[in-house]
């Protein structure tokens, strides 16, 4: 497919009007909150953020657990029925 050099000045004027002001935005919000801190503790979107975090890896662990314990279970039934196996062909 051929380039159209109108069309790409286009797109990345596009990109660029979207770009610049979503990342000096980021800045100046980086640099507000850099000094208000105050004695070193945390702002309270840092705090809202950290307990999002923690409930979502409490609510990715709820799953993983229940995967974990179904392969136990698993793993050990099917030794129980290898050893069951092993017994009865031996008599």
């Amino acid at each position: 497919m051929k380039a159209y050099p109108g069309k790409l000045m286009v797109l990345k004027r596009r990109v660029m009007t979207v770009l610049v002001p979503c990342l000096f935005a980021a800045t100046l919000a980086s640099a507000d909150t850099a000094g208000s801190t105050g004695a070193g503790g945390m702002s309270p979107l840092t705090m809202i953020f950290l307990g999002l975090l923690a409930a979502i890896i409490l609510l990715q662990l709820i799953p993983a657990m229940v995967l974990f314990g179904s392969m136990i279970v698993a793993v050990f039934k099917r030794s129980a029925k290898k050893v069951a196996a092993t017994t009865s062909d031996e008599v």
